[in-house]
């Protein structure tokens, strides 16, 4: 076996293939998380400049094993083992994958090393498991295998709720408030989303493994986006014309998709244009309320959602830290079902 740097268009291409070749047929794989992988790789946003990337493949002549992208954030204090993935009972090639996991956090003067986080927690976060359905937009999806070659971490927990909408709506009484709530303009999409980033930071920026980001971030990540976006997409809640909170839901445009297939942007449009109706799910992708105005705030934003989602029938929430108190209460309280899990690992070692 042997370690392979990533560099050259060719390795890059491998990378990918091998990526496309795992999933091929997979019932239950949806692309769309290709992009956010091709950010990096091709360090295509300020936010993958920011970082130190590196692309590693581990072969056994020429089958690649297994592969990942290190990461490190200059904003974070551990490294990423991110994108991995990895054919069934290939143990000792994802022990060479961590080894040298172990030497690009060591080089970088650190001892933490996290393992299903993709760059960014709004790139998408998880090890998949107890996998009924295909990935939602802007969720990931991973073998289920994969968490057998990292047990020997610390395991954090995620959940992704649902519930029939028509369920949901009844139970989101709000109180009189002076709080007004506004959509998102999509004819200012790059101020819009500067105010998008800085109510962000301010609110989900204190979520685990959330690193704060800095302007243009979602701009870019989200630019691709703008030909399915709808200006009530992203709604904004004000005290007197200050933002104290956002929500950001979308329909599930990996319901209308191929699956185990790759979908090109253009293919997604078109599919769109002649499906959107088939749609029955919508995903609640973020919630964020300043600490002072959680409650009827965030009640008044769900509120507000449900003139727009009432023609669907389901609702499913993006991932969920079960460390977070407060959001596993809301969640079990209004949509209770548990839709899907994920797991993340941590690794922490002593500094020699």
């Amino acid at each position: 076996m042997q370690i392979v740097y990533v560099k050259t268009k060719k390795e890059i291409k491998q990378f990918k293939k091998f990526r496309k070749d795992l999933y091929n047929n997979d019932p239950y794989y949806v692309s769309t998380i290709e992009f956010t992988c091709d950010m990096l790789l091709k360090k295509e946003t300020l936010f993958a400049k920011s970082c130190d990337i590196l692309p590693i493949m581990v072969k056994d002549h020429d089958k690649i094993l297994a592969e990942c992208i290190l990461v490190y954030n200059p904003k974070d204090d551990f490294i990423q083992i991110a994108f991995f993935e990895a054919l069934e009972n290939v143990t000792n090639a994802v022990n060479c994958l961590k080894a040298e996991a172990l030497k690009f956090c060591k080089a970088k003067n650190l001892n933490r090393i996290i393992v299903g986080l993709n760059g960014h927690l709004s790139y998408g976060v998880g090890l998949s498991i107890d996998i009924k359905e295909p990935n939602t937009f802007d969720s990931t999806y991973t073998k289920l295998y994969y968490l057998d070659y990292f047990k020997d971490g610390n395991i954090y927990d995620l959940a992704a709720f649902s519930s029939n909408i028509k369920d949901v709506i009844p139970s989101l009484k709000v109180k009189d408030s002076n709080i007004t709530i506004r959509p998102i303009n999509l004819k200012h999409f790059k101020e819009e989303m500067e105010i998008f980033r800085d109510i962000c930071n301010e609110t989900i920026g204190k979520t685990f493994l959330y690193s704060k980001t800095d302007k243009y971030h979602f701009e870019e990540l989200m630019f691709s986006m703008t030909f399915f976006l709808k200006n009530e997409n992203i709604l904004f809640a004000e005290d007197k014309g200050k933002v104290v909170g956002f929500i950001f839901w979308h329909p599930d445009y990996n319901e209308i998709l191929r699956k185990g297939k790759q979908n090109s942007l253009p293919a997604i449009a078109v599919r769109y244009i002649f499906n959107k109706h088939k749609i029955k799910k919508v995903k609640l992708n973020a919630i964020g309320v300043k600490e002072n105005y959680q409650g009827n705030v965030t009640l008044m934003l769900l509120k507000e959602t449900s003139k727009y989602i009432e023609k669907y029938q389901t609702i499913e929430t993006n991932f969920v830290w079960e460390n977070n108190k407060k959001s596993m209460l809301i969640n079990k309280r209004l949509l209770k079902n548990v839709e899907r899990r994920f797991k993340v690992v941590e690794y922490i070692y002593d500094r020699d």
